[in-house]
């Protein structure tokens, strides 16, 4: 939920809904990112591969991993491997014009004490340092608003590191591996993976449904 809520996820509510009744009005209304391929439309396979936002990478998860029982593993892994790539030069102090990627778990992670408190990074941003920018709330709030973290997938790649681990999901062809050098906090935390249903989870996704339904748009 906190994830969802700071990144404003909320276009996947149109997702869902077609996910739980496929029409094609529904069809139209889906996220570009989103929008079912050819594979999608003539294959079965589990539900939760629609929720990658690179399409060509759906299509090969469908075509390799469709019948892996580790696909929500496989999945986790993926949103764990959202970064956004930026100059070093605009987010430490005195740093080179150097291409850096950053992982929008650890900035979403390190502003979350600031819930959503609005900061100019202008004024906050170059930070002194590089653990400035993962360990002080504000320095977190102003990195995750100045690469514009919240404003959806369109610019999000994939940590290099994700294809080290799932070489066979690697497409030369479509640009989705980060570039540069990456910068992280001194320890990372990754998203759990869904656990065996029970009342404490019926109950959180239920709560996540009603955000989900009621989420501004």
């Amino acid at each position: 939920m906190a994830w969802y809520a700071k990144t404003r996820f909320y276009h996947i509510v149109d997702l869902t809904a077609w996910q739980l009744y496929p029409c094609p009005e529904l069809l139209t209304r889906i996220c570009p990112q989103y929008r079912p391929t050819m594979s999608q439309l003539q294959h079965q396979y589990p539900a939760i591969i629609d929720w990658t936002p690179f399409p060509a990478l759906r299509d090969r998860l469908i075509r390799l991993h469709a019948a892996n029982p580790q696909i929500d593993q496989i999945f986790v892994d993926i949103v764990s491997s959202y970064v956004v790539e930026a100059s070093m030069a605009d987010l430490v102090f005195g740093a080179p014009q150097t291409t850096v990627y950053v992982r929008v778990t650890d900035v979403a992670e390190g502003a979350a004490a600031l819930g959503t408190k609005d900061i100019d990074p202008s004024t906050i941003l170059p930070a002194p340092d590089v653990a400035s920018l993962f360990s002080v709330a504000e320095c977190a709030q102003a990195v995750f608003k100045l690469l514009n973290m919240d404003h959806g997938v369109s610019q999000y790649k994939l940590d290099p590191s994700f294809f080290g681990t799932y070489p066979e999901l690697f497409d030369p062809e479509n640009d989705i591996a980060a570039k540069g050098v990456p910068i992280r906090p001194n320890s990372q935390t990754r998203l759990p993976c869904p656990r065996r249903l029970n009342e404490l989870i019926f109950r959180t996704y239920q709560s996540f449904m009603q955000f989900h339904t009621f989420a501004p748009l």
